[in-house]
């Protein structure tokens, strides 16, 4: 009898043109986010934690507390939603790292922060520049270029015309954010003092710098109108030439002198505590980091043709010598996954062709899977997120599970027909049978990532790229398969069965076999059960011998060597030590160049003092990746230098830690209070009490390392007596000894610095300064008759937490961290504590609690949503109950995957394990789903377990086959832009493989056990 002719609005529904617009929009929505979306290496970091970075070279901590700490704490502690502050300062540097609550907006609060350092610039130094950025920004690096200087060329006039001419176009380009170069430094007019010249003309240093301040002149002077035309003045004077310094008048006692005869007039790079060496030679380094949000890729393309477009304004024999390049990372990760992702759809798509031949079903299949994927990277787009390492490892992982819920739908179609429903009928009854155990099965996956989205602190920065991608794509896939799958089969006529003969046989082989193994399990549930557990006890084991690592990356092309000597050595020694490792290094037959980057210039975020930095190792071409950690480990050794501590990385790894450098270690004890003395006394106390406790290790005893320091203190009655400040004496020592900007001449469009210091200041000794002449009212007199001069030791750094004083111990604890604070609590119980000061545990301990009181929830909203969507689907709770069982079972899998592989264990591979939670529930959910209803049929119990297993055995093997091919290529690690995602891939592989097994042997056997136990009671009851 003919099927009945739709009408009205299901008329309309069931025209082709209606669905084919409808998908036609959403795959044009794929393409276009496919082509728009950011590719990068990382999810960004949308931290709200803003780090302040303040330079004042030669500055000890406690100058930097009273002249920079303090004014910017006075302003920023004052914005509301701070949840804390917490100042470093020494060396010459500030790091002030601003912690809002959890859920502001970093942005926002960025812009909080840049207000409140406008209002405290009055009270800071002119030569402090704070620099603001959201914590994280490091791993926004994306390109790193070295400048080769001829010998003949002076690198501050290099430096100069690149700060002119290049770095203005750099600043310009779409999505580059900052834009640092250094090397020298600024380039100046340096005016060197002869002290006895000074003294022979009876001409103070005040006197020359205010001379000096005089001359430059730039202001408006009004307007004259002349005829129709208003013409302004200006009134200028700005001497940029060393001759035009030479000849300015300084006031003497005799009359005017020639500031040429009071001092040495030069143009060169006026003095700094930082260096870059490239190869060994002076050099100049160029980084430049992209906007949050910016594709990296497109800006490390433009600032490559940018730097080869301005070069011929630049000196001859300038050259660029690129180092790093993210965009390198980012296109190796991008393409080797991408091609992964496509290798593994294919092989998807072929085990299908072979499994249902080439009929126009399998073919609506194949299509299933570019359709999902693409309708994912659509919703990630609309979301803000990029194709990083999380997303794409949610998409490799996703992209085998892709064809599950539409093998589902399409072999229960298949049922229908088969047994003799019409064409609409079957497809109407068959997607009726399997809609609710598919949505079921799809939603208890998807309600394990939901509460992965609320989670926030550092686990949130990667967790929720990941769960939205997952979330996403599933939820596309179960969009399709229950509307485009069944629409299509409706429409294009699909026949009702096109089976290979040889799929058919190797199906009914293995279905015999699951037949056999599932008896064998039926009869003896509890060895079974038991069996199961042992594997899951030695998976746990397994998973102790597996290497573990953050986030290993592939062959950047680039290593990263942070080198420290110890505190206090002078720039010259370290340039000495670094350029020896760095020709140890070049002898390398793997290393191309080596670009070493020692101090921290000022406007970078860098805070390294003028004994520690970074190396940059490029390494040659066509390097293999298998042999990375060979020579890294290689590299380290040849530069291993006696008194030097160095580590080495990949420059992301460094950047990330860099990026998370604001959160503190998970053990740390502060101790608070106003005296330097007293809180090193205390702290050397508390550090030998926790030396005692056996779970902590690593103790770090910060007790502001006490570091050398010459300290000038003017003697009150000398200053009466020579009719003398002590403002006024450092008016004349800061341009002698310190040195001093007396003015900024413009010059172009960069800025001329204009500055006064003796030429040997560095270099003088303690009696030296005591002969240092001073002007007074009597004439010339010694620093040393005026001020007492002596060694001082003093704390190298200082720490603020909240505005309050304070020193840190460090620690490694070996067991549970609750464990450890406990005993330390106990441990300092008896130490007496003066007045006035206090302790608290501080660093990641809360930050850790707050992360694991979210996962905790988030663990338990997800097995609430798991047990409700079930409960809603199964009527009690005996399924719902022996489907979670697979939930610990799969880890088995994944960690015995993962062991066998000796693929080491990071970030990516621990989501792969909470993603088993979900994974391995589909297939258990739509066999009993089966069972039930047959039951409730009138069948059996055995007879409607066992009729469930014939049925869905076939799309189970099938799925399962399609997810192991999805993922076979990452798992196998094809290309070294796939590394950092194969043991994701494996830990899924084996969870899915080993769940499946589960779902079609031991689950349906203790639910037929289960069940007959019950019905058993009910009978004798």
């Amino acid at each position: 009898m003919p099927e009945p002719k739709p009408t009205g609005l299901r008329a309309i529904l069931l025209r082709p043109v209606f669905w084919l617009l409808i998908y036609g929009a959403l795959l044009c929505c794929g393409l276009y986010a496919w082509l728009k979306i950011p590719v990068e290496v990382l999810p960004r970091f949308n931290f709200p934690q803003i780090s302040v970075i303040a330079h004042e070279p030669g500055a000890a901590a406690v100058e930097l507390e009273t002249q920079i700490v303090r004014p910017l704490e006075g302003r920023i502690m004052a914005l509301p939603d701070i949840l804390n502050v917490r100042s470093t300062m020494g060396d010459g540097t500030v790091e002030t790292d601003v912690r809002f609550q959890q859920g502001s907006d970093p942005q926002t609060d960025l812009q909080a922060v840049n207000g409140a350092i406008d209002l405290a610039r009055a009270d800071l130094p002119a030569s402090v520049h704070p620099l603001a950025q959201i914590m994280g920004n490091a791993i926004n690096e994306v390109a790193d270029y070295a400048v080769r200087i001829p010998p003949s060329l002076d690198p501050a006039r290099v430096q100069r015309a690149i700060l002119a001419d290049v770095v203005p176009a750099l600043r310009a380009l779409p999505g580059v954010q900052l834009v640092n170069l250094y090397g020298t430094g600024q380039e100046g007019i340096w005016v060197q003092p002869d002290l006895s010249a000074l003294r022979r003309y009876n001409v103070s240093a005040t006197a020359l710098v205010r001379a000096l301040k005089g001359q430059v002149l730039l202001t408006p002077g009004g307007y004259l109108t002349q005829g129709h035309q208003d013409i302004f003045i200006e009134a200028r004077n700005l001497p940029v030439h060393a001759g035009q310094i030479r000849h300015i008048a300084v006031p003497g006692s005799g009359g005017p002198i020639p500031l040429g005869a009071l001092a040495r007039v030069v143009r060169s790079a006026l003095p700094s505590l930082n260096a870059v060496l490239l190869d060994g030679r002076p050099a100049l380094a160029l980084n430049v980091f992209k906007q949050p949000g910016a594709s990296t890729v497109p800006v490390s393309r433009a600032v490559q043709a940018t730097l080869a477009s301005t070069l011929n304004e630049l000196p001859a024999g300038v050259r660029w010598v690129r180092t790093y390049n993210q965009g390198h990372l980012v296109g190796i990760v991008g393409k080797d996954l991408g091609i992964n992702l496509a290798v593994g759809g294919l092989l998807a798509i072929l085990v299908l062709l072979w499994a249902l031949g080439g009929s126009r079903d399998t073919w609506i299949l194949a299509l299933s899977i570019p359709m999902s994927l693409l309708m994912g990277v659509a919703a990630l787009y609309a979301a803000g997120q990029s194709l990083d390492l999380m997303t794409l490892g949610a998409l490799t992982v996703a992209v085998g599970l892709l064809a599950d819920d539409a093998i589902i739908v399409l072999e229960s179609i298949y049922h229908r027909w088969e047994a003799g429903d019409g064409h609409w009928e079957g497809i109407r009854r068959g997607l009726g049978d399997i809609a609710g155990p598919d949505a079921t099965g799809t939603l208890t996956t998807v309600s394990v990532f939901i509460p992965l989205l609320f989670v926030g602190g550092l686990a949130g920065l990667f967790f929720i790229p990941f769960a939205l991608a997952m979330t996403f794509t599933l939820l596309a896939s179960l969009l399709v398969s229950l509307s485009f799958i069944p629409l299509c089969l409706g429409f294009l006529k699909a026949p009702r069965q096109n089976k290979s003969v040889r799929s058919a046989r190797v199906f009914a082989l293995l279905r015999r076999w699951n037949e056999k193994t599932f008896a064998a399990v039926l009869r003896r549930p509890k060895t079974a059960v038991a069996a199961c557990l042992a594997l899951f006890l030695a998976s746990l084991a397994a998973l102790a011998l597996v290497p573990v690592n953050f986030l290993p990356l592939p062959n950047e092309g680039v290593l990263l060597e942070s080198f420290t000597l110890p505190p206090g050595s002078s720039l010259a020694d370290t340039e000495a030590a670094v350029a020896e490792m760095t020709a140890r290094m070049r002898r390398d037959p793997a290393v191309l160049h080596v670009l070493a980057r020692i101090g921290s210039a000022s406007g970078t975020a860098y805070t390294e003092p003028a004994y520690a930095g970074e190396i940059e190792i490029a390494l040659k071409p066509g390097v293999n990746v298998n042999s990375l950690d060979a020579i890294g480990a290689r590299v380290l050794k040849e530069s291993r230098m006696t008194g030097v501590q160095a580590a080495l990385d990949t420059p992301t790894i460094e950047r990330v830690g860099e990026s998370l450098s604001g959160l503190s270690q998970p053990f740390v004890l502060d101790i608070f209070g106003s005296s330097i003395a007293q809180l090193r006394r205390l702290s050397n106390e508390f550090t030998a009490h926790l030396r005692r406790i056996p779970s902590l290790s690593g103790i770090f005893n910060n007790a502001a390392y006490p570091v050398s320091q010459i300290r000038i203190e003017p003697d009150a009655g000398a200053m009466a007596a020579y009719g003398l400040t002590p403002a006024g004496l450092q008016r004349q020592l800061e341009p002698l000894i310190n040195g001093q900007i007396a003015a900024r001449v413009p010059e172009g469009n960069v800025p001329l610095y204009l500055y006064v210091r003796l030429a040997d200041a560095p270099e003088k000794s303690i009696p030296d300064l005591a002969r240092l002449p001073i002007r007074t009212s009597s004439g010339w007199t010694p620093l040393g008759q005026l001020a007492r001069i002596r060694l001082v030791s003093t704390p190298n750094q200082l720490l603020h937490i909240a505005g309050a004083r304070a020193l840190e111990i460090l620690a490694t604890p070996t067991g549970p961290l609750g464990g450890a604070i406990a005993s330390a609590r106990h441990a300092l119980a008896g130490v007496q504590i003066p007045p006035g000061y206090r302790y608290s545990f501080g660093g990641l301990y809360k930050e850790l609690e707050r992360a694991a009181l979210g996962l905790g929830i988030a663990a338990l909203a997800a097995f609430v949503l798991m047990i409700g969507i079930m409960i809603l689907q199964f009527d009690g709770l005996l399924a719902p109950g022996l489907l979670l069982l697979l939930t610990p079972l799969a880890f088995t899998g994944g960690a015995l995957a993962l062991a066998a592989s000796r693929v080491g264990l990071n970030a990516a591979g621990l989501i792969a394990f909470l993603t088993l939670v979900g994974i391995g529930l589909n297939h258990g959910i739509v066999l009993l789903y089966r069972a039930s209803k047959n039951e409730a049929a009138g069948m059996a119990p055995e007879a409607a377990v066992r009729e469930a297993l014939h049925v869905r055995f076939r799309p189970i093997v099938l799925t399962t086959l399609t997810a192991v091919l999805g993922m076979l290529p990452t798992a196998l690690g094809f290309g070294q832009g796939a590394a950092p995602e194969q043991g994701l891939a494996v830990v899924t592989l084996g969870g899915i493989v080993w769940s499946a097994l589960l779902s079609t042997n031991l689950i349906p056997a203790l639910y037929l056990r289960l069940r007959l136990r019950r019905l058993s009671r009910e009978k004798s009851a």
